[in-house]
């Protein structure tokens, strides 16, 4: 059975499926900007893209920050590159985990344009 919010909103990617600990070996994901616009929710920071699964794209909401994470990178990268954006451009997205100046792990993200 179909809940109905999967039918009205696409889903949040989920970053628990990208592995990588390597910076020289990082998951790479495809994007295709679905909107250059970021929204909000009550936990993060958002934008709609396009993710390229396979051969085909699936639509998904991507959390450029959770609101309590001090980890902005993803969100910056956004920004310097929104303004040359348009509908349909696809983005190459490199991400690992590392590790922050306290030693834990924090997800590390490499942004391009194609």
């Amino acid at each position: 059975m179909i809940k109905l919010s999967e039918t009205l909103y696409p889903p949040f990617l989920k970053w628990g499926q990208y592995t990588s600990q390597d910076s020289e070996n990082p998951d790479t994901i495809e994007l295709k900007v679905a909107e250059t616009n970021t929204f909000e929710t009550e936990f993060s920071i958002n934008v709609l893209a396009l993710i390229k699964e396979k051969k085909t794209w699936k639509e998904y909401n991507v959390k450029l920050k959770n609101h309590d994470s001090a980890n902005a990178s993803f969100l910056n990268q956004w920004n310097r590159i929104a303004k040359s954006l348009h509908k349909g451009d696809i983005l190459v997205l490199k991400t690992w985990l590392g590790t922050s100046k306290n030693g834990r792990k924090i997800r590390r993200y490499s942004l391009e344009k194609l």
